[in-house]
């Protein structure tokens, strides 16, 4: 193919081998800017959900027939925290301190027990001595999210029952070390902040990252450049 530039005349020739790996190159760069597209949809909807469960009216959990299937629905449970157990899970603050998250068995007032995440506290309060007067022994209503215990991350350390380190909730291993069964389905993460003001409720992370467009935008910008690259590399002066 011949074309004019700026009054000179250029050709434009293509090779078999080259034209092939080209279209190849080309073919999976707008594959994978598609998929990624397709990633963003799927994780909207999925933030969109868990914002709708979140943000609903808060339930008893007597009327949830299947906790499971309502992760990030707030809840309403009356009962106790089983406060001579003690998880202890290392984690960031929303606001990216250091420090841990208290987990406890809760006993409801039908004789169930749940894991029940009370909330943050710094690493300075982590030891129990440190925090007596934010320690609720009461009976009373708790206002709760219901949450799924999620599989082992592939960079997460395994859980450590010996040293009481938890990096994901397991109540198959966790009840191991009670007297009694956990709820496996489910566990509850507490909406408002202990007694004088710690562990801080409120930890839930309900919003996903989502870069997918960004992602997108990126593979097809490649495949421009692919694009560019290939176009200049086929011309060449009559």
């Amino acid at each position: 193919m011949i074309f004019k530039f700026k009054n000179k005349e250029y050709i434009f020739e293509t090779k078999a081998i080259p034209l092939v790996a080209f279209v190849i190159a080309l073919s999976i760069l707008l594959g994978l800017s598609a998929w990624q597209l397709k990633r963003l949809k799927w994780k909207s909807n999925l933030i969109d959900i868990r914002v709708s469960m979140y943000e609903g009216d808060v339930k008893p959990l007597s009327d949830i027939n299947e906790p499971s299937k309502s992760e990030f629905q707030k809840i309403s449970v009356k009962g106790k925290l089983l406060n001579d157990f003690e998880f202890y899970m290392p984690a960031l603050s929303k606001k990216g301190n250091n420090g841990f998250h208290i987990l406890v068995p809760f006993k409801t007032l039908e004789n169930k027990f749940v894991v029940f995440d009370t909330g943050w506290v710094p690493l300075l309060r982590k030891e129990r001595d440190q925090r007596i007067n934010n320690i609720d022994d009461e009976e009373k209503e708790f206002i709760a999210v219901i949450r799924v215990p999620g599989r082992k991350g592939y960079f997460q350390p395994e859980n450590d029952p010996l040293k009481n380190f938890w990096f994901f909730v397991e109540p198959t291993l966790m009840e191991k070390q009670l007297k009694f069964s956990l709820e496996k389905n489910f566990y509850l993460e507490a909406v408002n902040n202990g007694p004088n003001g710690f562990p801080l409720g409120n930890q839930t992370r309900i919003y996903l990252r989502n870069n997918h467009l960004q992602y997108a935008l990126t593979w097809l910008m490649i495949a421009l450049g692919l694009v560019g690259v290939y176009f200049f590399a086929s011309i060449k002066k009559k």
